[in-house]
């Protein structure tokens, strides 16, 4: 991290005043607090300035985080060259970021596939704004496989709790839709879709008060909300998080199904 080369000078010089002071004079010694303290300054900031260096040094993925990717990211695959390296070094920074809890890992981390893939999904939706974090939910928790909470006391994929900002996926169900993203409802994209409309209370958003949308937004992607809905493992899903998954991942097909639809979510998403 930046932050330790930062902190190095003034770790060495406080060994130096400390050889100094044990082996030369004893009046070196004033000169090792000034030190230690611009040490532990760093120390204390070390996350801001980690942040700073990185945000304006943007960092790459991974080769094998970038051929994931480009294996199954078609958003990824339709950028052009200059977008592309923007969305990794985007996802790399959002992965940075972010404040990760794992929950019942067997080494207690959370994969770095399965990090990358979550913040993809976020990447996405801000790609075109300069601000990419949602500062209101940096909390993500992770989960192997579907799980259960206080407040829904059940098996589920996806949560967005935002009492403490904080957003709860299950690694299977979001790897397995990055992996199958024609046939598999991707909760991860779902719930930071609820963010980003939380983010941006006062955008144009659709509002769909006819029940028909449902049989068009299964038109559109092949997907029925009883599948959308069993996947996340909750009921009474709103369609406009379901709409903005299959604008991104069904473009072509939701431009040819609900143009009008697909002409507002291009006026909030493209500028």
């Amino acid at each position: 991290m930046f932050s330790n080369y930062v902190a190095l000078p003034f770790v060495l010089l406080s060994l130096v005043f400390l050889y100094l002071a044990w082996d030369v004079d004893s009046d070196y010694a004033f000169w090792i607090m000034p030190s230690v303290v611009m040490s532990a300054i760093v120390y204390i900031f070390s996350p801001q300035i980690n942040w700073w260096w990185y945000n304006r040094n943007p960092p790459e993925l991974s080769p094998g985080l970038r051929t994931l990717l480009e294996r199954f990211s078609m958003f990824y695959n339709r950028l052009d060259a200059a977008g592309k390296l923007k969305f990794r070094q985007r996802t790399a920074l959002f992965t940075m970021g972010s404040d990760w809890e794992p929950m019942a890992w067997p080494e207690e981390t959370i994969p770095p596939d399965v990090q990358t893939v979550i913040a993809a999904q976020a990447v996405m939706l801000t790609l075109h704004k300069d601000k990419f974090l949602f500062e209101q939910f940096e909390k993500i928790i992770v989960y192997p496989a579907p799980f259960s909470t206080p407040e829904f006391p059940f098996d589920h994929a996806s949560e967005l709790y935002a009492e403490d900002g904080c957003l709860l996926f299950s690694g299977r169900q979001v790897l397995t839709a990055f992996m199958q993203p024609l046939s598999w409802y991707n909760v991860a994209l779902h719930e930071y879709a609820r963010v980003y409309e939380r983010a941006y209370p006062l955008a144009p958003w659709p509002t769909f008060s006819d029940e028909s949308i449902w049989e068009q937004l299964q038109e559109i992607s092949g997907m029925p909300r009883a599948h959308v809905e069993s996947v996340i493992g909750l009921p009474g899903t709103e369609p406009l998080p379901v709409a903005i998954h299959h604008y991104f991942t069904f473009p072509e097909a939701f431009e040819k199904v609900l143009p009008e639809v697909h002409a507002v979510l291009d006026g909030i998403f493209l500028s």
